[in-house]
């Protein structure tokens, strides 16, 4: 008896036939081409040419004042005498960190962004090259405000031609004369019957008038100081001669206008420790590049948080006790540049600004505090 080799096939067995759309091979988009017909290739920048992008320390975590102060357990409450509240936050991508001896109310580096970090100055797309930068901005007087956005000039012409004239710039170039009719000539509130009898030199003594009763000036005080000169003689006594002329402010007026200026919010009231783990030798190291990460600095904040006095008007403030760094600096200022008509101020700044903030030309974080005379 023959028997059939092949079994017959289960249900399970059937052949299903395949969609022949399913059976093609899949289709693959096509290379892009250069213009000789060549695919590009893909290039990457060689590992050493990398660089490592800015990146602000991690964030401190904040002492929330909405949350009930330690120690206090329904109505009866208890004094909790707090020896050390010590805080280390976790180490950034480049091993450095920070120690707080006591916990910050505030953190201002928490904020920053990638621009603020870095030291390139990118100018506005809506600048173009033939505007000058210098040139004051028009605005419309606020209602507040009792002069016109033109003051001390008596029209809007004659204080777009002096605005183009005192830009700082002395040598007018072609993209100046440009700039000078697009912004001058061309303005909705040009009028050239408004400069009838215009003279230049008239209209800045006029604007120096003006500006040495503003505000600014109103706030200095003039004295006299007594500078103690040697003879040059061993039997003649030194003799002591008077200096007028003396513009200064009061330093507790100019500390306020520093904890109220735009850049207050990045004030370090509460300092810390700097530290670095090198990634060979597993080192940690202190860094010091900032007034408020000093020994001096902290041991100042210490004892200002033991002793330090209370306002006489409030004997129960709560408000938190800071140190605020007082640096002074003078230097000869050429107020042209033609000429010998110089000044010599007086500066003051805050040590709680962080230097790459401090240093930057126009950040406008040194105050005004003296101006001292020049005699012969």
């Amino acid at each position: 008896m023959e028997v059939d080799p092949t079994p017959p096939l289960s249900p399970i067995h059937e052949f299903i036939p395949l969609d022949p759309e399913l059976s093609k091979p899949p289709l693959s988009l096509p290379l892009p081409l250069t213009a000789s017909g060549r695919p590009y290739r893909q290039r990457r920048i060689p590992r050493r040419f990398a660089d490592n992008l800015p990146e602000a320390l991690a964030p401190a975590p904040t002492h929330d004042e909405s949350q009930p102060e330690a120690g206090v357990a329904g109505p009866a409450r208890r004094v909790l005498l707090i020896v050390r509240d010590r805080l280390v936050t976790i180490a950034n991508s480049f091993g450095v960190w920070r120690e707080y001896p006591h916990r910050p109310t505030i953190d201002p580096d928490g904020s920053l962004s990638l621009e603020e970090l870095s030291n390139s100055h990118r100018v506005p797309s809506n600048l173009s090259e033939s505007s000058p930068a210098d040139l004051p901005v028009v605005s419309e007087s606020s209602p507040n405000s009792e002069h016109p956005f033109y003051w001390p000039c008596q029209n809007a012409t004659i204080w777009r031609v002096m605005a183009w004239l005192n830009n700082g710039k002395t040598a007018k170039s072609e993209a100046e004369a440009t700039a000078f009719v697009e912004t001058v000539i061309h303005a909705s509130d040009f009028n050239k019957d408004e400069l009838l009898g215009f003279n230049a030199h008239r209209e800045n003594q006029r604007l120096d008038k003006a500006l040495s009763r503003a505000a600014l000036k109103s706030q200095f005080s003039e004295s006299s100081v007594g500078i103690l000169v040697p003879s040059g003689d061993p039997k003649v006594p030194a003799k002591t001669f008077s200096v007028p002329g003396l513009l200064h402010r009061k330093l507790t007026s100019v500390v306020i206008d520093a904890f109220n200026d735009p850049l207050s919010h990045l004030l370090h009231f509460s300092p810390f420790k700097l530290f670095h783990r090198n990634p060979l030798t597993k080192k940690e190291e202190r860094i010091f590049g900032e007034l408020y990460t000093s020994d001096t600095f902290l041991a100042e904040h210490e004892e200002v948080q033991r002793h330090g006095k209370l306002p006489s008007d409030d004997l129960s403030c709560k408000r938190e006790k800071v140190v605020a760094a007082l640096m002074i600096s003078s230097d000869s200022t050429h107020l042209t540049n033609f000429g010998n008509t110089k000044a010599w101020p007086i500066y003051l700044m805050l040590g709680n600004l962080s230097k790459y903030f401090r240093s930057l030309p126009n950040s406008g974080a040194l105050h005004h505090l003296a101006y001292i005379p020049s005699v012969s």
